[in-house]
């Protein structure tokens, strides 16, 4: 009877705080809503965010109606080239966030590469960085697991709240990807 009372009461526990965090997600919003309802479900759900501190994001607009978010635990050091300067519009990463002691980074084509960026980005060394006359410059890194595991989510454009995932090694658009049906929302 006691172990029935404590199981009861296991379950409710998990479904509040399941509940908790999808509570917190949006339905709607811009591309960076899309992603920060991606960083709670990650790090709510899969056991890859356990094994890394940092993770970058990749955004990809597979058709009219899906979103593709991508995040995996970070592998590569960045590297900048010589037009990668603060203030400008570069190939690095624009945006970030930290969540429960984890960096997670990605490009926003709508925002330029900040002093405050490239701090945390050295903070996290994800960069070794040397500001000279707004110049980034950086030590050349080779990357370590180019087979790691990450997940890809896919998201109705109309619905945030409603999307699907997959959790591989092979690149997004290198398999068939989950049926969605977002266009009856």
């Amino acid at each position: 009877m006691k172990f029935n009372y404590i199981l009861l009461l296991f379950v409710i526990f998990l479904a509040v705080s399941c509940s908790a965090w999808k509570d917190s997600l949006k339905s709607a919003g811009d591309q960076n809503d899309a992603i920060q309802n991606v960083i709670v479900d990650f790090l709510n759900t899969s056991n890859l965010s356990k094994k890394d501190s940092i993770f970058s994001i990749y955004v990809e607009n597979l058709n009219d109606n899906i979103l593709g978010i991508s995040i995996g635990g970070d592998y590569n050091k960045l590297r900048p080239g010589p037009d990668d300067k603060i203030g400008n519009k570069t190939s690095l990463p624009s945006r970030y966030t930290e969540k429960e002691g984890k960096l997670f980074y990605w490009d926003d084509s709508t925002q330029v590469l900040t002093k405050e960026l490239v701090d945390i980005l050295s903070k996290y060394n994800v960069m070794d960085s040397v500001n000279i006359e707004g110049i980034v410059e950086l030590p050349r890194f080779d990357s370590a697991n180019h087979y790691k595991k990450g997940v890809h989510y896919y998201m109705c454009k109309n619905d945030y709240t409603s999307y699907k995932k997959v959790t591989t090694s092979i690149g997004m658009g290198h398999y068939d990807m989950p049926k969605l049906n977002c266009s009856s929302q």
